[in-house]
């Protein structure tokens, strides 16, 4: 009799050990989870000497070049105002001009409280303690100098806007995005080149007489870049010497806006270049170059269609294989 009273309660009590179990394996195993503070940490950080401690709403832009990047890497909507110099692209219309990094407007910058200040250009002393008085961040960055210093200065204004992981992983995108126009510009003049054309030599005029591209500065590693030879490749300091003038003969002239065929053809030194004399010559607005963004890979891509229009040509279909699709 003792048996048969005492086995209810061994099988209740099997079947509630039995539930348990099954409710354990039920629930996340606790120790697989990330601890919360091994999550990445896109604040506090650091650019230069400042360190920026959260994500900023409200920038103000006082370079024309990081104003445009701004929109072309979609933070424009970050940016609460800019300087009176920024024209590119239209919506820096309707944003508040607060003067220029040489002439900031102080009391304009300090009634807008923005959470950062961005320049490429340092501020003067007496500014720059204005706006640290007034507990107002100023960041510089850097125009790149190299064709490869561009992914720092993209990285560093993605980790200003989105976080220290987020925002280097946007800067490198946009970075990797750009360049790789140039490898696909590049990799089709190559493609002529192989096949007979004759790879061009180009020279980059911002200036009459002879202020051009040397082979020192960013606008000269470009224009090799995508393809071409410098003509002032071997000199520095933005000046073709004047003991190789006799040498300077470039297939293509690429000048700034205000340099029309006209002038070089009143010129002594351009008239009798075959450039000048068969019109291969192309104006542009080289303030994209100076800016840095998707204008300046824009206007790279334009001048290598028009020096190389048949590596940019689109390969003709053949007959049988028109023939072939159609049936």
């Amino acid at each position: 009799m003792e048996r048969k009273r005492i086995l209810p309660f061994l099988l209740a009590l099997l079947l509630l050990l039995g539930l348990a179990g099954c409710s354990g394996r039920d629930k996340p195993d606790s120790s697989t989870s990330l601890p919360e503070e091994s999550q990445p940490q896109e604040y506090p950080i650091s650019i230069g000497d400042e360190t920026i401690s959260q994500k900023p709403a409200q920038v103000i832009s006082l370079s024309p070049a990081l104003t445009e990047l701004c929109f072309d890497m979609g933070y424009g909507p970050q940016l609460s105002g800019v300087s009176d110099y920024c024209s590119w692209p239209q919506q820096v219309q309707d944003l508040p001009k607060m003067g220029a990094a040489q002439q900031p407007d102080l009391d304009a910058i300090k009634a807008a409280k923005p959470d950062v200040v961005i320049t490429h250009t340092q501020l003067s002393e007496p500014d720059l303690i204005a706006l640290q008085q007034a507990d107002i961040p100023v960041v510089v960055l850097a125009r790149a100098r190299q064709p490869e210093q561009l992914k720092e200065l993209y990285t560093d204004l993605g980790r200003l806007f989105s976080g220290e992981q987020t925002g280097f992983e946007e800067g490198v995108g946009f970075y990797n995005e750009q360049m790789g126009r140039v490898e696909s510009i590049k990799g089709k003049v190559d493609s002529y080149v192989r096949d007979g054309g004759k790879r061009l030599s180009a020279v980059y005029l911002r200036m009459l007489d002879f202020t051009v591209a040397t082979g020192d500065t960013f606008e000269g590693a470009m224009l090799e870049a995508a393809g071409f030879e410098n003509e002032a490749g071997a000199y520095g300091g933005w000046t073709y010497p004047a003991d190789f003038i006799s040498q300077y003969d470039p297939d293509v002239i690429f000048c700034n806006e205000d340099i029309t065929i006209p002038m070089l053809e009143q010129n002594a030194h351009y008239k009798g270049l075959q450039a000048t004399i068969h019109d291969i010559v192309y104006s542009y607005d080289f303030t994209a170059f100076e800016r840095q963004g998707k204008r300046m890979f824009d206007l790279l891509e334009d001048m290598a269609k028009k020096a190389y229009p048949d590596a940019f040509a689109e390969q003709p279909v053949q007959a049988s294989s028109a023939s072939a699709a159609a049936q």
